[in-house]
């Protein structure tokens, strides 16, 4: 293994009790899942073009305007 520590890595002293450790470890955890968990653009607005787009697309999605990646790559690949 390399002596660089990458942004992943955890370097934990020797002298924690094991309590402690687990307590680290926990924390760790936590900060990882709920960066892999969150929105970016939560609380943010739709503007009125977005959501209008947004809108015409399901209504094209239902009425089978809208082509499956399937077929795009039959079509196109």
């Amino acid at each position: 293994m390399s002596n660089q520590t990458s942004k992943n890595s955890i370097t934990i002293p020797r002298e924690i009790k094991s309590k402690e450790v687990s307590d680290f470890i926990r924390k760790k955890v936590i900060e990882v899942i709920r960066e892999i968990v969150s929105d970016p653009d939560y609380g943010l607005e739709l503007n009125s073009e977005f959501e209008k787009g947004l809108k015409k697309s399901v209504r094209s999605q239902k009425t089978g305007k809208v082509l499956t990646l399937d077929k795009v790559l039959k079509k196109y690949a």
